[in-house]
């Protein structure tokens, strides 16, 4: 991982200085060295963090061989041997090139045709001498960032926000559109990014600049239509090559040892698992991490949700001599605790920042067990564990009435859904607005953007909200969909994950890779037909079924869903004094009382329950409404630069 850094001076002056101010501000993502390149009136610089083992043949920023392009990039590539090949590379010269040089080579032979042939997560700059021109790029799913800002006489960028403010040009200060939107859920679209006037290069997209103008594209368009085997048995083994390949490709540079999440659930088990077989063929290890709530904890026992996932994990790693299982248990820290440090890493509000604590736990052992290389499993549900949910609609949309009858009658058989929430994920799509709403009180379900958010209804109204949620092909009263394709590419875009896997490098000098994002396993999984996700009552069909050669039965048959964080109410109750003090402080914030409703928060604080934390609505109000809005709110007050 490198963090990025450029310049370029529109005014014709020099650029050096402040690409070099730029790097400095981004040295805590890049402790091994930096790089740097001064092109008078453009200039780039780096910061490393060496984690492959061609890294050190790199000296970036680097120039290509007859002088027109200059390239700084943040890059693991997956197929180095294809890409080589398809560049023609001698296999000797190409075993002793760094990934870096490989993109230059790449961009070299076909420019922003590369995208076609290049596969890994990465983030690049190029600057071409000759067109006076600068293209910046980001993979399929953003998995590293890369941001900009833009003024008369200045065009900068750099992996993180800190970059662009180290420049006295960029004006620093919360972007109170983006700030809404995150707390109305609404997905990450657009180039804006959480500070004003800083822009990202969206995933899955470059932008090409020059003196007068820039013009964003997308190069990561998956088709519906791609060619997958026809048969089930045929698709499942396409599932197992396509994980064992997406899981290989990020062991690399890992050496003898590699770190895992590992949960009661498919996605980060299998990862795990699979990781552990390709490592024992080098007689390598993985060390997989579970989170659970503190040791003594009396469990709520909340019907269909595995509240304590250590025992499903555990079955998992007993199968696998050379996994080490380690189970890390509920600290009891103060929520607030980790907001200031998470600021300065993520530059972004946290989702979650119940799940935030049980990750950072996950990411201190990491790094006191000396790992450099963490797999993640995130992308897990909208790619080869997608559940199918969507297909009662699919169905009445082709007028399948016999397919429709037939699915809801397995789903019955088998209690996995009854009549009445199949009716209504079938139905959901077209219904009207008002009467899903009814429907969604009765079966206790979010009817509402109250339900889940502390969003001023008069700023729903000034960003225009509902508008930009419509655009963005986003249902706030959370409908069920006829899908299966639109919804998930939808979801996979949603959040934008590069500022994260930053943030976890620059704190615990850990290498964050999601196997589930591999863009050809994501590309495979989307265009496979929904039968193969649900049919004949089970959902997750493909997942369940194919992965009976790598995770236990116990695993593979439970039918709950995992509830990470389940002890959270007593973090929220020790914590309560620093959260009001939290909100309290939020009120000498200018424009924050125009985004939350202040008094709400206040008033739950103050009414927290002592008991029945298991209640949808307390659920709701507490983990939901008011964690969110604290974390958000944190987020505007300190990117304010206020001393409130």
């Amino acid at each position: 991982m490198t963090a990025l850094a450029g310049v370029w001076r529109l005014d014709g002056t020099a650029a050096a200085e402040s690409c070099r101010s730029m790097n400095n501000a981004q040295a805590t993502y890049g402790p091994d060295g930096e790089g740097f390149w001064d092109g008078g009136d453009v200039a780039f610089g780096l910061r490393r963090f060496d984690c492959l083992d061609e890294d050190r043949f790199d000296t970036p920023p680097l120039t290509s061989g007859c002088g027109r392009y200059h390239l700084v990039a943040d890059v693991r590539l997956d197929d180095r041997d294809g890409l080589s090949a398809a560049l023609g590379l001698d296999p000797s010269h190409a075993a002793h090139s760094s990934d870096t040089r490989l993109l230059l080579a790449a961009w070299e032979r076909w420019q922003t045709g590369l995208f076609d042939h290049v596969y890994g997560d990465y983030a690049f700059a190029v600057w071409d001498m000759r067109e006076r021109q600068l293209t910046l790029a980001r993979d399929a799913l953003g998995t590293k960032p890369l941001q900009y800002h833009r003024q008369d006489g200045l065009f900068a960028f750099a992996s993180m926000a800190k970059g662009l403010h180290a420049l006295a040009d960029v004006p620093i200060g919360p972007n109170l559109s983006r700030v809404t939107e995150l707390l109305a859920l609404l997905p990450e679209g657009g180039p804006e990014t959480w500070f004003q006037d800083i822009y990202r290069v969206e995933p899955g997209h470059y932008v090409q600049i020059t003196a007068t103008g820039q013009t964003a594209h997308r190069h990561w368009n998956p088709s519906r239509t791609m060619p997958v085997p026809e048969t089930f048995e045929a698709q499942v083994e396409g599932l197992r090559q396509h994980l064992d390949r997406a899981v290989q490709a990020r062991l690399r540079g890992a050496g003898r040892r590699i770190g895992s999440h590992l949960s009661a659930g498919l996605d980060s088990s299998a990862v795990a698992a699979t990781a552990a077989r390709l490592m024992a063929e080098r007689g390598g290890r993985v060390t997989a991490f579970t989170s659970s709530p503190r040791a003594g904890f009396v469990l709520p026992g909340t019907p269909g949700q595995v509240e304590d996932e250590t025992e499903l994990a555990a079955a998992t790693a007993a199968l696998y001599p050379n996994m080490d299982h380690v189970v890390l248990r509920n600290d009891g820290r103060d929520l607030t605790a980790g907001l200031d440090r998470g600021f300065h890493l993520l530059e972004r509000p946290a989702l979650n920042i119940c799940n935030t604590r049980w990750m950072d736990h996950i990411h201190e052992e990491a790094r006191r067990l000396d790992l450099n290389v963490l797999l993640v499993g995130a992308m897990g549900n909208m790619t080869f564990s997608f559940d199918g949910k969507t297909r009662p609609g699919e169905l009445l949309k082709k007028g399948d009435l016999v397919g429709f009858l037939r699915q809801g009658h397995a789903l019955a058989r088998e209690k996995r859904m009854n009549w009445k929430g199949y009716l209504a994920q079938g139905l959901g799509p077209w219904m009207p607005t008002v009467l899903w709403r009814i429907i969604s009180r009765i079966r206790g379900r979010i009817a509402a953007l109250g339900d889940y958010s502390a969003v001023k209804e008069s700023a729903v109204e000034a960003y225009d909200l509902k508008s930009r949620a419509r655009d963005l092909g986003h249902d706030l009263e959370y409908r069920s969909e006829a899908d299966a394709f639109s919804q998930r590419l939808r979801i996979l875009r949603r959040v934008d994950f590069g500022n994260y896997a930053k943030g976890v490098t620059g704190g615990w000098g850990l290498d964050v890779r999601d196997p589930t994002s591999d863009r050809r396993l994501v590309e495979y999984c989307l265009a496979l037909p929904t039968e193969a996700y649900l049919n004949d009552g089970l959902p997750r069909r493909l997942a369940r079924l194919g992965l009976t050669d790598r995770l236990p039965a116990v695993v593979l048959e439970e039918r709950r869903k995992g509830y990470q964080a389940a002890d959270w109410f007593e973090n929220l109750q020790a914590s309560r004094e620093s959260l009001l003090q939290e909100v309290r402080r939020l009120r000498n914030v200018d424009g924050v009382a125009d985004v939350l409703d202040l008094d709400r928060l206040e008033t739950l604080l103050d009414s927290m329950p002592e008991t029945d934390w298991t209640a949808r609505e307390t659920m709701r109000h507490y983990r939901l409404v008011v964690l969110r809005a604290v974390s958000v709110g944190h987020f505007m007050r300190k990117a304010t630069r206020t001393n409130a």
